[in-house]
């Protein structure tokens, strides 16, 4: 019973590895949020409805920053997607060439579906998360609480 136990332990740490997020992609998208959610004075409360919860801002300042946020980290050049940036991105954030497959896969949807012609930037930005989260959800990335993952 106990060796089996400790291999059921053993299997989950690595799991838990294997579906890791880097520490420097961790790190960056951290400094990101607290730049822009002090930048636009947003409560912590909205930042992990948002980060951990996937619930969309409804405040121009929480959309705003969650823009602030994609541009810090690259995803946003000239008010428009940067699809490569993001697919760069998902290669610095798992370590799992399978995840990093299936989120390439959600970052192409959400290019067809999220239009950004002549649409305020704020609320595209919210949309294209919010696209990530729901089709990664969909196809099962894992979710990623970015403060735990400092802790890795």
């Amino acid at each position: 019973m106990d060796i089996r136990f400790g291999f059921i332990i053993a299997c989950l740490a690595i799991l838990s590895v294997a579906n890791a997020i880097s520490k420097e992609y961790s790190a960056r998208m951290i400094a990101a949020k607290e730049k822009c959610q002090k930048e636009f004075n947003v409560t912590d409360s909205v930042v992990e409805d948002f980060m951990k919860r996937n619930i969309k801002p409804e405040s121009k300042s929480g959309k705003c920053m969650v823009h602030c946020i994609m541009e810090e980290m690259g995803m946003i050049d000239d008010h428009k997607i940067n699809t490569e940036q993001v697919k760069l991105g998902n290669k610095e954030k798992w370590d799992d060439p399978a995840l990093v497959e299936l989120a390439n896969q959600v970052a192409d949807t959400c290019d067809q579906e999220v239009f950004t012609e002549g649409r305020c930037k704020c609320l595209v930005a919210v949309e294209y998360m919010m696209c990530l989260a729901t089709h990664g959800d969909e196809v099962g990335l894992p979710h990623v609480d970015f403060e735990d993952s400092q802790d890795s």
